[in-house]
């Protein structure tokens, strides 16, 4: 059952270089300086961190959905519900939104082309740290709305 507001963090991933192959950890820091200990992705300011929920990585079609690498994994939160400058908060670590994946395919894709929603286009979010601390798989997660 997705709450709009809260879920849990099923996965964490670590790539310790562009193209290299997801490590899984079951804990990692998180600052607001690199994003993830040892994960590339940190020299990106506005993508220190990449956001999917279980329910898209599950769809397994799309021509996205198998380039797309997580850093951490959710499940049930809805996450088409998170928008660009709200906040999603742990324990110890808190995220900006700072994107929404939204790019797409079609000429590539065979899920586009059937017509078939793609969840990767709703439940793809781009964030950085704001909050450093540890992250821990399993780790409850919730959503702050942005202030208007």
């Amino acid at each position: 059952i997705m709450d709009m507001e809260k879920g849990t963090i099923t996965d964490i991933f670590v790539y310790e270089h562009r193209g290299a192959s997801p490590r899984p950890v079951t804990s990692c820091q998180a600052t607001v300086q690199d994003g993830l200990a040892d994960d590339w992705h940190g020299q990106d300011v506005d993508r220190q961190i990449s956001i999917l929920s279980e329910e898209a990585r599950e769809q397994k079609e799309g021509f996205c959905l198998k380039k797309f690498k997580e850093n951490i994994r959710t499940r049930g939160m809805d996450l088409a519900q998170v928008k660009p400058g709200d906040q999603l908060k742990t324990s110890q670590v808190t995220f900006e939104i700072t994107g929404v994946f939204k790019k797409c395919y079609p000429d590539l894709c065979p899920l586009a082309q059937s017509g078939k929603p793609c969840l990767l286009r709703d439940h793809a979010l781009f964030a950085r740290v704001s909050k450093g601390g540890t992250l821990h798989a399993g780790d409850d997660i919730s959503r702050e709305p942005a202030s208007k």
